[in-house]
């Protein structure tokens, strides 16, 4: 077991590396790199107490609190999915069972210490209490996450994550029942524990596999059919359901958001963000910039860019500031002088620095 136990782990942790090392993360992505943490820990716990430890009612029995959180977890990372919006913290009130497992935990440790026949009797109530405790939150959150994933048709990556985890959670939770039941039943005797172990930490280790599979597969793949090389713009695998009418209302709000919290400097911003951040369907957003304002994603995110360099210019010199193109080309969202250089001519038909030297007051300074 001790086995499966580093493979889980290992794998929990390269998880972890890579989903906070992608360029696709969304803000929603931390709860999954969370409920990865809370696994790489779990597993890491278990194989130091089943390396380090000799008391064998320790090593068989003491449950480890950490699995209260991943059913939670999961059922944030649906609710942040559904409504961009969303926050967190607002539900703290979900990992209450965490806590008081948490409590519990280093109660049973703290009296292990001070006397290993106290420590016993402690963990015997321990273990029988969590273990029942946990069936609870196994069933209840992955439930209310499928109910949720039935609620984002337009993200059928996501959707089909949710799932995947869901039903994931839900064998661990039938398993430990089934288990716990028989052995209550007097039908199970002996290494029965250790199987069933054995049996949940793998499941966990396929957890991290589908988060992993779901990021540089399905997410990155998707991206990759959607999106043409050279232009970059994701087109709707789809016919075109919006009215003329919708398609105005959709860009009025884009350009409602887009004035108010100015994302389109963020130089990491997709067509996925912006969906997100609007709660507007990124098929319905590729439509209304293809179909009615006959542009594509990067290039309407670009004019947004451009006006706000040609702002930063006009401001900067009417208050005779020295205008540093590569700083105004990164404030702007732009990565690259070079593509900075190459809009702005496209829109505005000069270069930036000729552009500011039509503008510019005698004694300003330009930086290129």
């Amino acid at each position: 077991m001790i086995y499966v136990i580093a493979i889980g782990a290992f794998q929990a942790l390269t998880a972890v590396a890579l989903l906070s090392s992608s360029k696709l993360r969304s803000k929603a992505d931390f709860l999954l790199i969370l409920l990865l943490c809370s696994i790489a820990a779990h597993l890491a716990i278990k194989f130091c107490i089943y390396s380090f430890v000799n008391d064998h009612e320790v090593r068989t029995q003491m449950n480890t609190f950490i699995g209260f959180c991943y059913g939670p977890l999961l059922y944030l990372y649906a609710c942040q999915r559904r409504d961009a919006a969303f926050i967190p913290a607002s539900r703290w009130y979900v990992f209450l069972p965490f806590i008081l497992g948490a409590v519990g935990y280093l109660t049973v440790v703290c009296v292990l210490m001070w006397s290993a026949d106290a420590g016993h009797a402690v963990l015997y109530y321990y273990n029988e209490t969590t273990t029942w405790m946990m069936m609870v939150p196994g069933f209840l959150f992955p439930g209310l996450s499928l109910r949720i994933a039935k609620q984002l048709p337009d993200m059928p990556q996501e959707k089909k994550l949710i799932n995947n985890i869901s039903y994931l959670l839900c064998i661990i939770s039938i398993i430990s029942l089934g288990f716990k039941t028989a052995q209550s039943l007097h039908m199970l005797h002996g290494s029965y524990n250790i199987i069933c172990r054995d049996i949940v930490y793998s499941l966990l280790l396929v957890v991290c596999l589908v988060i992993i599979r779901y990021k540089y597969v399905g997410i990155m793949g998707l991206q990759q059919a959607k999106t043409p090389a050279a232009a970059g713009e994701v087109s709707p695998p789809r016919k075109m359901q919006l009215s003329a009418e919708e398609q105005r209302q959709v860009l009025q709000a884009l350009e409602a958001h887009l004035h108010k919290t100015r994302i389109y400097t963020d130089a990491e911003l997709n067509l996925d963000k912006l969906a997100q951040g609007t709660g507007i369907s990124k098929y319905h957003i590729s439509e209304t910039l293809n179909s009615y304002a006959g542009k594509s994603f990067y290039q309407y995110i670009n004019e947004w860019r451009i006006r706000r360099a040609m702002e930063q210019i006009r401001f900067m010199n009417e208050k005779t500031l020295p205008v540093n193109v590569l700083t105004l080309a990164y404030d702007c969202g732009f990565k690259a002088k070079s593509s900075f250089n190459q809009y702005f001519k496209k829109i505005t038909g000069l270069t930036p620095t000729e552009y500011i030297k039509s503008l510019v007051t005698p004694g300003v300074t330009i930086h290129e």
